[in-house]
């Protein structure tokens, strides 16, 4: 449940530079499109994640009792593990390079936007800890009564 919110903030950011490249927006045409097989990718990464939260989301409101809900859910969470690691192995090398490039470059000046963009990234993590504690009764419910003797 913490996840929800900043997993949306995720896919609402990436669908926005998404839209911003494919309407031609200059200043994202200019870094250029992904590579061909990441482009592939993205809408089973997008779809995999989506099929996590919504079968999980589904499962609690069933109350966990649904095996073929637990299905979707266990195979939805295996084919995003291989997709999402292929995602981070395909970019690791050009994050490494953007970070090392950055480091003391961005101590000295401001990013625009940095401020809105922390903003909400905690305004979705405090959000997401909000539904998980208003949710915890039908969260702890999962875990059965185990009596210990």
């Amino acid at each position: 449940m913490v996840l929800i919110p900043p997993v949306g903030l995720k896919l609402a950011s990436t669908g926005y530079r998404f839209a911003r490249y494919y309407t031609h927006s200059p200043a994202y045409r200019e870094k250029g499109p992904p590579l061909l097989p990441l482009r592939l990718l993205a809408p089973v990464l997008v779809a995999t994640t989506l099929g996590i939260f919504v079968s999980g989301v589904w499962l609690m409101l069933l109350g966990h009792r649904s095996d073929q809900v637990l299905l979707i859910h266990k195979v939805s969470f295996i084919a995003w593990g291989v997709v999402l690691g292929i995602h981070v192995l395909a970019y690791f090398p050009r994050m490494v390079r953007s970070l090392r490039a950055d480091w003391g470059a961005a101590r000295g000046r401001a990013v625009p936007g940095s401020g809105i963009r922390a903003m909400l990234v905690a305004a979705s993590l405090g959000a997401g800890a909000a539904l998980a504690l208003s949710l915890l009764s039908v969260i702890s419910g999962w875990h059965g009564h185990h009596r210990v003797f």
